[in-house]
């Protein structure tokens, strides 16, 4: 069995490289070997990926998470120094994405809650809501003044947003003549809330 070589770190840790896979793919990306990295991402990318998908509960997110660590490790090599197992380098690199990830979304959901706030219509005085209750009494009431075939044109079309041709198919009359019942119902309708 190979032996490990025992370092020392500056703050008198003591780590061990050699014999663990990661650890030569991480002392070899160090080196700069791209290769390396395909290799440690092929063997970490799952198990990193399921860790982060159960602290951020969101897969996608999780992935870009991953992908990002991969890519700190990558940008970061020639100042990596082992303390401790790859494994649990790589581990630290993907808590503090998901932490940061976590502390975005905090963000993200405040702002969209006060946007929220903001963008809420501000609720009707009373002023105003008795003046859209009168509004409301006098249309109805103009409605139903209209004679039986203006009305029920008037509701298809205005009311149920029916076409003039799919009311002129309902009651089974022209499509002008739809036209023409909407015209003088517009008509009879603002004439009466306008006396009202």
């Amino acid at each position: 069995m190979r032996s490990l070589q025992l370092m020392r770190d500056t703050d008198d840790t003591r780590i061990a490289t050699g014999d663990d896979p990661l650890d030569r793919l991480m002392a070899a990306i160090k080196g700069g070997s791209s290769r390396a990295l395909g290799r440690l991402m092929s063997l970490c990318w799952e198990d990193l990926v399921r860790y982060a998908a159960r602290q951020l509960g969101d897969v996608e997110v999780a992935r870009d998470v991953v992908q990002e660590a991969f890519i700190q490790v990558w940008e970061r090599r020639r100042g990596w120094r082992p303390r401790g197992s790859a494994r649990a380098y790589l581990y630290r690199i993907v808590r503090h994405l998901v932490i940061d990830e976590k502390r975005k979304q905090g963000v993200r959901r405040r702002w969209a809650e006060s946007r929220q706030l903001v963008d809420a219509p501000r609720p009707a005085t009373p002023a105003e809501e008795l003046d859209a209750k009168v509004l409301a009494d006098a249309f109805e009431a103009a409605v139903a003044l209209l004679p039986d075939r203006r009305r029920e044109v008037f509701e298809l079309v205005f009311q149920r947003g029916l076409s003039h041709a799919e009311a002129a198919a309902v009651l089974d009359i022209s499509v002008q003549t739809v036209a023409n019942q909407m015209s003088a119902a517009l008509r009879s309708v603002r004439r009466a809330i306008k006396e009202d």
